[in-house]
């Protein structure tokens, strides 16, 4: 019995010794903390708010402008309506068979 008692303490506390230096070496949890995460989440939630405060913000420029500034195309866009519907007419004009006249007789 001294002879095993001899030879199994000092194995059980060479075991327990390798358990530890291993268990201390051993890379802890790479995940994130409670605060981590909450400070992770109210980040996101900011950056989602501010960016629809711009949007908003944006919005509400852009229609004051429209209500406020006339559009500068709009007079060149009336001036290229009337000219696609000149051309359509002259057109249709142009391309009637011959020997007929202007109301399709």
């Amino acid at each position: 019995m001294g002879d095993l008692l001899l030879v199994l303490l000092p194995a059980i506390v060479l075991v327990a010794l390798l358990w530890g230096v291993a268990t201390a070496l051993r890379p802890r949890d790479p995940g994130l903390s409670e605060a981590a995460k909450y400070q992770r989440e109210l980040a996101e939630r900011s950056a989602r708010h501010y960016a629809a405060q711009v949007q908003a913000a944006t919005a509400a420029r852009d229609r004051l402008a429209a209500a406020t500034h006339p559009s500068q195309n709009a007079h060149q866009h009336n001036q290229q309506q009337e000219y696609i519907r000149a051309a359509r007419q002259q057109s249709e004009r142009t391309w009637q068979r011959p020997g007929t006249t202007e109301n399709g007789t």
